[in-house]
């Protein structure tokens, strides 16, 4: 039976052109990269699985990597050794971004005060330093498209994934991300589900903002509103190699 990898090749795309020209030392470009096809992997960890998923398919270019509990030196390693996802790619360019650089005009909360739990949990721990930057990769020169998108561009960032979506994708001339891997943790995950009834799903409702895509581990219960694509398998990823399955939005 197909898998979720041969359903997204049927919808490849060009290299976005910012991509595709980009040369060490260019500026980053907030309009230009979320102007892009975006998958979103909120609590990603260092999980390539998304990357596999999407960009081996070249079905996407560009992804955001949110998750506090991973320190930016972890994300640098896994970059240097290319592991997790990123087999046969090495660095073209590691940009440096201040919050500034992904929302220069603020930003007005779908979340509410009622909406965080007592004693704040959903804070960031004071131990964790915030972060944020873009590595760009390209794939290795003995390497052809059977391999993967010949460039990716991933937003690593150290803060809470329920937020980032809000701010990233949920403000005034935001678009939505193309796909989004959704996996609740269980003992020693996030503050709220990111599955159905939780504070993500909210978020998204009140800025009337979805995926098109979820990608939902099991464990976790899709968002209203999607529907199973029939006829495929599901996909292992993940530290536990959990199944997935993909859902798209009716």
């Amino acid at each position: 039976m197909p898998t979720p990898s041969d359903y997204f090749r049927q919808f490849p795309e060009q290299c976005p052109g910012w991509l595709a020209d980009y040369n060490a030392g260019d500026a980053f470009s907030r309009d230009d990269f979320f102007g892009s096809r975006i998958g979103f992997y909120p609590g990603a960890g260092n999980d390539g699985h998304i990357v596999r998923l999407l960009g081996s398919t070249h079905s996407t270019h560009c992804f955001v990597y949110v998750d506090y509990g991973v320190t930016k030196e972890t994300h640098e390693a896994e970059m240097q050794h290319a592991v997790r996802g990123f087999r046969g790619y090495h660095s073209l360019a590691q940009l440096q971004l201040q919050q500034n650089d992904l929302v220069p005009h603020g930003w007005a909360p779908h979340i509410q005060d009622h909406d965080l739990p007592q004693g704040g949990a959903h804070k960031i721990p004071a131990t964790v330093q915030p972060y944020g930057f873009l590595q760009i990769l390209e794939r290795d020169q003995d390497l052809t498209d059977e391999h993967g998108a010949h460039r990716l561009a991933i937003l690593f960032l150290g803060a809470d994934g329920i937020a980032s979506y809000d701010a990233l994708f949920c403000q005034a001339n935001a678009t939505s991300p193309f796909a989004a891997l959704i996996q609740d943790h269980g003992f020693g995950g996030n503050y709220n589900h990111f599955g159905r009834n939780g504070l993500l799903e909210r978020v998204a409702v009140r800025a009337n903002i979805f995926p098109e895509y979820l990608i939902v581990a099991d464990g976790t219960t899709p968002w209203e509103g999607y529907a199973l694509v029939p006829d495929l398998d599901g996909e292992r990823g993940g530290q536990h190699q959990m199944l997935r399955r993909l859902y798209k939005r009716q």
